[in-house]
């Protein structure tokens, strides 16, 4: 239990660190969008909308209850909807650990693996967007499916991946992750009880989900791309991967992070050379290709996808730097969580998330400053702070002024899609 609490606290401060920018940062374009369909409307109404068929979004109940919840109790506090976030983010790093060290009984490797997921800097988008939570809370059920599924309680760990795929559809490859471990560390073959009942649980979504509740839009959003999107998309998730900033890396920090791996490579090397079992590699390596798909066919491109990856390459810079010396693998740690405190806050500065939070911040600034008269329509034109079409995206089409200004029932009008010449 003390183990535990220790393991806890530290993945909460070095977390904090590398993220604490995200509990300052504002609400972001869709944001808006979903805390006005899933929260603080009348209680049947939210239910009907966070459970029925999608209307402004993907059917994702889980995701919509995040917001059911988290829109009722915080309102316009932003800062607690990204504490949620964050709580949720540890909770996953810490059941990385837990799931390690009972496979591995290898504390040093556990702790390891726990520590590379907490800071890796892919986490971007999921704490800074709190749209981008989806990915995160999906993952979290995976996991803890996976855990219970280790504990052999079977019937939740069901249960638990069932909730993963209604936080997001991107859970269905976690399916995998089940069945590669079944193949490396079970002596009853990959199909068993449990497997077939999660292929069945799989297949049914899948069919149900993307063939009844996906909209076209969705569809023409997400288009599957062969070549030469292929190679574009690998080459950008698998610098996400390994720990490369997003935008704006800077070199010296980036070389530093090609040392660190090149001395990974060299000790993961030396380990497969000495260590008889290379099960738990084995395992790594193959969540970093399974966690690929099917993102590497998809145009729209985002790091906070890959948790599965990132989960995959956690586990692998565990099983290399864990026979080391207890003072070699502190440094590597240290280094790792320098390079991602930098790497975050270089994305920091230019990410479009970031870009398009601070536009809406402004607007809403500007509109309060104005005084704005009540049942006024607000118009959005091209102006010095930015395009129409640009603070239609950033202020959620405008949902933002419902959600911010709620009770001066404000109208507002965007010229780059109509004209506001007769409001």
């Amino acid at each position: 239990m003390k183990k535990n609490l220790l393991v806890l606290v530290l993945l909460i401060i070095t977390s904090t660190i590398v993220f604490r920018n995200s509990f300052s940062f504002f609400f972001a374009q869709d944001d808006f969008l979903l805390i006005n369909e899933f929260s603080q409307n009348n209680f049947i109404t939210d239910i009907k909308n966070t459970f029925g068929l999608p209307k402004i979004t993907h059917w994702r109940p889980m995701h919509n209850l995040y917001f059911l919840v988290s829109g009722n109790l915080f309102g316009k506090n932003y800062s607690l909807y990204h504490l949620l976030t964050f709580i949720l983010h540890i909770s996953v790093a810490f059941l990385t650990y837990k799931i390690i060290e009972k496979n591995t009984k290898n504390s040093r490797l556990a702790l390891a693996a726990a520590f590379i997921y907490s800071v890796h800097s892919a986490h971007f988008v999921t704490l800074f967007w709190i749209s981008g939570s989806a990915t995160s809370i999906g993952f979290l059920f995976l996991v803890l499916s996976f855990y219970l599924y280790l504990q052999e309680k079977t019937r939740t760990s069901i249960l638990s991946f069932v909730l993963s795929l209604l936080a997001s559809e991107a859970m269905v490859i976690g399916a995998g992750l089940f069945f590669v471990y079944q193949f490396l560390f079970k002596d009853d073959g990959v199909l068993n009880a449990f497997t077939k009942r999660l292929i069945l649980v799989t297949s049914t979504f899948v069919f149900i989900r993307f063939l009844f509740l996906t909209p076209q839009s969705t569809y023409n959003s997400y288009q599957v791309k062969i070549w030469p999107q292929i190679v574009t998309s690998t080459k950008y998730y698998l610098l996400r991967i390994a720990g490369f900033a997003e935008v704006s890396g800077d070199l010296i920090v980036s070389i530093a992070l090609l040392g660190l791996l090149l001395f990974i490579t060299i000790n993961l090397a030396r380990s497969l050379k000495s260590e008889s079992n290379h099960k738990v590699a084995t395992l790594g390596l193959s969540l970093i290709i399974l966690g690929l798909f099917p993102f590497v066919f998809i145009s729209n491109i985002s790091a906070h996808y890959m948790n599965i990856s990132v989960f995959g390459f956690a586990i692998l810079i565990g099983f290399a730097i864990s026979k080391l010396k207890p003072i070699k693998i502190l440094t590597f740690l240290v280094i790792f969580l320098i390079i991602s405190f930098f790497n975050v806050d270089k994305t920091y500065e230019n990410h479009w998330v970031i870009q398009r939070s601070n536009l809406a911040q402004r607007y809403i600034q500007e509109i309060e400053s104005f005084n704005v008269p009540e049942r006024s329509t607000i118009i959005f034109n091209d102006n010095y702070i930015s395009t129409s079409e640009e603070a239609y995206i950033s202020l959620g089409t405008g949902k933002a002024i419902d959600f911010l200004f709620k009770g001066r029932n404000y109208q507002y009008c965007f010229t780059a899609f109509e004209s506001c010449e007769e409001k």
